[in-house]
């Protein structure tokens, strides 16, 4: 199952549109990584403003995820991916050891995910 991104923001201000998500983590982990569909977001109780798509065709030049809630456990690292539908997360619960496939740990779906996430502005 994909990752679940919850957009807290959307800003198309100058030449990028920066978008602020929280990443909702459920079922099982595969090997490689869950995939980050920025086609199918979701709009977070938080988000102020009218919501729609994101204002680019572009794939993400740039995803940065963490944790909010100081998990030191487990690590988020994103992969880039050559359309909207096909970037990743991958995890570690060690240095250099990716999460073993399967159910999420209590740690991970626990966790306070966030991300952002930088397109190229639609001309």
């Amino acid at each position: 199952m994909a990752a679940k991104i919850s957009v807290v923001s959307i800003n198309s201000a100058g030449q990028q549109v920066r978008v602020a998500f929280n990443l909702v983590l459920t079922g099982n982990y595969p090997t490689g990584g869950d995939i980050l569909d920025f086609t199918q977001i979701l709009q977070d109780a938080a988000f102020q403003g009218i919501f729609g798509n994101i204002p680019s065709s572009q794939p993400p030049q740039q995803i940065d995820i963490w944790s909010q809630s100081g998990n030191l456990a487990n690590h988020y690292y994103p992969v880039v991916g050559a359309l909207q539908t096909n970037s990743k997360v991958k995890i570690d619960s060690a240095f250099n050891t990716e999460l073993n496939a399967g159910a999420y740990p209590a740690g991970v779906t626990g966790d306070k995910i966030i991300g952002e996430a930088i397109f190229p502005k639609m001309l």
